[in-house]
């Protein structure tokens, strides 16, 4: 699974114009605090993403693309290519080996990753050019895979919690 990623992740900066890498290896106390309350509570994660500057009105939006990314551990790797005319992007990361793949084109883009443990791998492909991508993901555990491919009316808004170890999620919203 980690060379298909590690495949991915080259395919993609090499294809698309720009790119983030990041890594923190410090927190302040308040914010090992939420983190920690978040592992257990999703309600206070849809709190916490409403308060880091979410998207309420998309009529009063002007055109601004962020991205945020707070890394705790060793090894700990983003890759963002994304193109929009808004995005709200935060990514957190708490752990070892952790792995973020996104690859997104849409009018708005609002996307929340929480990965808590080690071995985690999220990736979030979608280059089909929707109007809106909202997705929130919480990671808890250990060798715990998400994979996105393309968006739909279903798809969207979703919020997927994976607890546990060794669990493999792939969604897929491509018509053939």
């Amino acid at each position: 699974m980690k060379c298909i990623i590690k495949i991915a992740i080259v395919f993609l900066v090499g294809l698309m114009s720009s790119f983030t890498y990041a890594q923190t290896y410090r927190i302040d106390d308040s914010s090992a605090a939420i983190i920690a309350t978040l592992q257990n509570k999703p309600e206070q994660f849809n709190s916490l993403t409403s308060q880091t500057g979410s998207l309420s009105n998309t009529r009063s939006v002007t055109a601004s693309n962020n991205i945020y990314i707070q890394q705790v551990g060793n090894n700990n790797d983003v890759v963002s290519s994304t193109h929009s005319i808004y995005s709200d992007i935060g990514l957190f990361q708490k752990g070892n080996n952790n792995e973020v793949l996104l690859g997104i084109t849409a009018g708005v883009i609002k996307e929340t990753l929480l990965q808590t443990g080690i071995n985690n791998s999220i990736i979030d492909l979608n280059a089909k050019g929707a109007i809106s991508h909202t997705t929130a993901v919480i990671q808890r555990g250990a060798n715990q895979n998400l994979i996105l491919l393309g968006s739909n009316s279903i798809s969207n808004n979703m919020i997927i919690s994976m607890q546990g170890k060794k669990q493999t999620i792939l969604i897929r919203n491509i018509i053939n």
